[in-house]
């Protein structure tokens, strides 16, 4: 806007008198020519606008203000807290466990724990814990401690410390263990607790026991023969409850009076520092085994849950030389242990050989039987087949060569076989105590004479343990009618082509000697037939697996409290126009499968394919061929 300059007359003079002063309309005419602004820039003052102002503009602004605060907080939070030579850090906390990482297992060992407060600030109420493993036994701590924790209490800059631990590992050989130390404290001005943690982990690559096995090193099969296993304690610390395993090859039979009690082998109450003690295992070598077999030994301990801990081990190589006879001993068809039912049939084989170069005279051969329970007997005597008619005397069956001509003499090479059977009892005794029971048999061959020469000698064959299973038993049924007469199937019956009848199925599993496990029953529907998804069923659980066309049966445990347990379901069938006049199948053989729990053996069942006849069915029966 031009402004008038006011000097551009010159300048006013002064007013001398009322002619010369300005009326109102010029001094008006002056303020405007000065102030004034063009007529269509000059606002309108009867009436008030709201001024507009920008949204975003006021939301950049305060953005930018507010991340300026932020920074410049984030700043001085660096600036003060950052650490200085007069701040705690953490860092300047020193913890270390010195000691041997490889371990010998039985022997004393020392480890040293040493803290330092690096820091320049002190550090109040310290504590210091360590955790050992469980194979780790004390012995002794520099200073005392009655629950591996230390109060160390106020630690100054500089100050330093160190805690002695002495023990004992035992574990077995091979193991890795950890010990932890953890210091705790609480450094000045700070209302928390930090912490500090060292690990040390060590291997157990050694022991201080030793074993041996000392016996001969060439036998003969039927030869008695005696091993010693002698154990040491070669440190300064005595030991209690240690056992004491033999390890032995397939073929030693070892004499059951020079056996520990059970599997984890003698018990040593005790074994004093730097002592030595032996244990005599005798026995025999089987008569169809040779070449290089081992006798071993293992010392050890037990764990809290009764877990055999190797300590140390050890082996003789027994060089076993080929005997002139070696019998075997088969049942059913096969030369190891194996688990029978109640009522099976026993077919043993016994065969010999000559395998020397000398004619082998009044050879005697017997098989002997031990069972479990030994009375009342399991065995049923009176039911023996034996072609060659042996001789039995209580639980021995014996040939000689009255009995087989053979036996008079066994030229080199000459070779023959002993067939027999004998049938084991039905089902298990009345007494509900017995749980287990067994047949054990061997072969036991004596020599009277080699080539004219008295030698007397008498080989075994390695037992066969026959195991009998629990008493399971299974059965399927169909049925239209209850035994009330009452329908529980729908449908026409006789069955007719192109219409449904229902039938219901009836699965059982009886059982009451040995627990069992992962039972599954099942058998597969014809394509004609469907399961109409109606099931009662005691435990367990149906499932139709529909790419099998199978139903499944499954239950994972049945305990000796059940002794039966049944499935029922309804079967749907459409007969087709091909089945008229027959009588159609309404579902495929059954199969039994579980695990005895007692013997570890399976158990596999089956039950025939179940058809329209209903031969369970007294109303029903004869009523299964399809009409149209």
């Amino acid at each position: 806007m031009p402004r008038k300059d006011l000097n551009e007359n010159g300048p006013r003079a002064a007013a001398t008198g009322p002619e010369d002063l300005p009326t109102p309309e010029e001094i008006e005419e002056e303020l405007e020519t000065i102030y004034g602004d063009e007529e269509e820039e000059r606002p309108d003052m009867t009436r008030l606008d709201q001024a507009r102002h920008s949204t975003v503009k006021k939301i950049l602004i305060g953005l930018i203000v507010f991340f300026g605060v932020l920074a410049a907080i984030s700043w001085l939070g660096f600036f003060f807290f950052s650490p200085t030579d007069d701040k705690f850090s953490g860092r300047g906390v020193e913890l270390v466990i010195d000691g041997p990482a490889e371990i010998t297992s039985g022997s004393s060992v020392a480890y040293r724990i040493r803290y330092r407060n690096g820091e320049r600030v002190p550090l109040g109420t310290s504590s210091l814990e360590v955790r050992l493993p469980k194979d780790f036994t004390v012995l002794g701590t520099e200073p005392h401690s009655e629950k591996n924790v230390w109060q160390i209490g106020s630690l100054p800059p500089g100050k330093e410390g160190e805690i002695i631990l002495q023990g004992v590992f035992l574990s077995p050989l091979g193991r890795e263990l950890d010990m932890q130390a953890i210091l705790t404290y609480r450094p000045a001005d700070f209302n928390s607790e930090f912490q500090k943690v060292a690990t040390r982990t060590v291997l157990i690559d050694d022991s201080v026991f030793e074993v041996e096995v000392k016996g001969p090193t060439k036998v003969l099969p039927g030869d008695k023969v005696a091993f010693d296993y002698v154990y040491r304690n070669t440190s300064d610390n005595s030991f209690i409850d240690l056992r004491l395993r033999p390890v032995f090859p397939e073929g030693f039979i070892p004499d059951e009076e020079s056996l520990p009690e059970d599997d984890k082998g003698w018990v040593i109450e005790l074994l004093d520092a730097q002592a030595e003690n032996q244990v005599t295992v005798s026995g025999t070598f089987a008569a169809d085994v040779s070449g290089a077999l081992e006798i071993g030994a293992e010392l050890g301990l037990l764990d809290e849950n009764e877990e055999f801990m190797l300590q140390e081990g050890a082996g003789l190589t027994v060089d076993v030389l080929e005997g002139e006879l070696v019998t075997a001993l088969i049942l059913n068809g096969k030369d190891e242990d194996q688990t029978i039912n109640f009522g099976d049939t026993l077919r043993y084989a016994v065969t010999y050989r000559n395998t020397g170069n000398v004619s082998l005279g009044n050879v005697r051969l017997a098989v002997v039987f031990e069972t479990v329970p030994e009375t009342p007997p399991i065995i049923m005597w009176n039911d023996l087949k034996d072609g060659t008619e042996g001789v039995r005397d209580g639980n021995r069956i014996i040939w000689e060569k009255k009995q087989v001509r053979q036996l008079e003499r066994i030229e080199e090479d000459d070779e023959g076989v002993i067939e027999f059977s004998v049938p084991i009892i039905a089902e298990p005794l009345p007494d509900q105590k017995i749980v287990e029971y067994e047949v054990s048999c061997h072969v036991e061959a004596f020599i009277e004479s080699a080539d004219g020469d008295i030698i007397e000698r008498t080989t075994l064959t390695k037992p066969i343990v026959a195991k009998i299973g629990s008493d399971t038993s299974v059965a399927a049924t169909v049925r239209y009618f209850d035994d009330n007469g009452l329908p529980i199937g729908s449908g026409p019956l006789p069955p007719k082509a192109g219409q449904a009848t229902t039938y219901r199925v009836h699965w059982d599993i009886g059982n009451s000697l040995h627990e069992l496990t992962d039972l599954k029953m099942s058998a597969r529907l014809p394509s004609n037939v469907t399961w109409t998804g109606a099931s009662n069923i005691d435990a367990g659980d149906l499932q139709f697996d529909a790419a099998a066309e199978k139903l499944i049966w499954t239950l994972n445990w049945l305990p000796l409290s059940i002794t039966g347990l049944r499935l029922e379901f309804d079967l749907a069938l459409t007969p087709t126009d091909d089945q008229v006049g027959k009588i159609p199948t309404l579902i495929d053989a059954t199969i039994f499968e579980a695990t005895d729990k007692v013997t570890g053996s399976g158990i596999l069942l089956s039950v025939p394919p179940l058809t329209t006849s209903l031969d369970d069915d007294p109303l029903a029966s004869g009523k299964g061929r399809v009409e149209r």
